[in-house]
């Protein structure tokens, strides 16, 4: 049986975009005796800039409803530097306000996802780990307390190739925090879609995207079906969605809520928008302006 809608719309084109909130100032502090522990300032000439202008989905709603919002997305810090080498310094250069930083792209991944408090999970508190490790990024951890893993290796790798290692940075932390709050479907009798990890990895390197913090190298890609694989291939897809049907990626990611006893499936993105998940991927492969390195109606910059 289909899923109700999270809001109803229509499969009518319509671009939408939206400036995202401004952050505002709020503090949480939590102490570690083995790392560093900062609260949350979110100062808005910290860390992250350059999304608040992104199109697509975006926070609406009255002020209190924005703060309050704010608030449920302004984690506290425990900052765990394993690498004290250069790699490490790399990271250190880049950010040196990781409280700052981290605050504001919580808030920014949170606009784009939620519209309400009431709606965000209980991730409350964010470990950023930064080591050596083969893979860019990672995130462990489920309900409030959750890890983030920033490679020193990959910023390595990144600034041998002359590439902003801040901006790489902020691309992957818009990524992983976003797995930080995003629903996944994950409950007793749900999370059984085949694809559904490629569907969440769509979701979170779609709000990277968004953001105006693209992967290195990505692109739309349209061969085979939308969720044969993970990461850009699905995130484009789901943004040109967005650009069609105001608030799209806001809906399919309440469309995941886990606990609510539907398991999730592409049925969900017809109830949403009106057509089937194959009608819009044809349309898609046909859309010129999302294509090569034409975003214009599917990552607006």
């Amino acid at each position: 049986m289909p899923r109700a809608p999270f809001l109803q719309h229509h499969a009518v084109p319509l671009a939408c975009a939206a400036s995202l909130f401004a952050a505002c100032s709020e503090s949480a502090t939590r102490s570690d005796p083995s790392s560093t522990s900062t609260g949350a300032t979110g100062n808005p000439t910290s860390g992250a800039g350059g999304a608040g202008g992104a199109g697509g989905s975006g926070a609406g709603g009255s002020h209190p409803e924005r703060a309050a919002l704010r608030a449920a997305c302004t984690p506290t810090l425990t900052l765990k530097l394993q690498d004290k080498g250069p790699g490490g310094k790399l990271f250190t250069d880049a950010v040196p306000d990781p409280e700052g930083f981290v605050t504001e792209i919580g808030r920014r991944v949170c606009s784009i996802l939620y519209r309400h408090a009431s709606e965000v999970g209980p991730a409350n508190h964010l470990t950023l780990l930064i080591k050596q490790d083969p893979t860019p990024g990672w995130k462990a951890g489920d309900g409030g307390d959750i890890t983030v893993m920033i490679s020193t290796t990959h910023l390595t790798e990144v600034a041998n190739q002359g590439l902003d290692v801040a901006t790489e940075i902020e691309g992957i932390l818009h990524h992983e925090m976003t797995h930080m709050y995003q629903y996944d479907d994950k409950a007793p009798g749900e999370g059984t879609y085949a694809n559904l990890g490629h569907v969440i990895e769509g979701v979170a390197d779609a709000v990277r995207i968004r953001a105006k913090f693209p992967p290195p190298g990505a692109g739309p890609l349209k061969s085979g079906v939308w969720d044969d694989e993970g990461y850009w291939k699905p995130a484009f897809f789901l943004l040109w969605i967005d650009t069609q049907v105001p608030d799209f990626l806001y809906e399919l990611n309440a469309s995941m809520r886990a606990g609510d006893g539907v398991a999730w499936t592409p049925e969900a993105i017809h109830a949403i928008t009106g057509s089937s998940v194959d009608a819009l991927w044809a349309q898609y492969k046909g859309a010129s302006c999302c294509a090569g390195t034409q975003w214009s109606c599917c990552a607006p910059q």
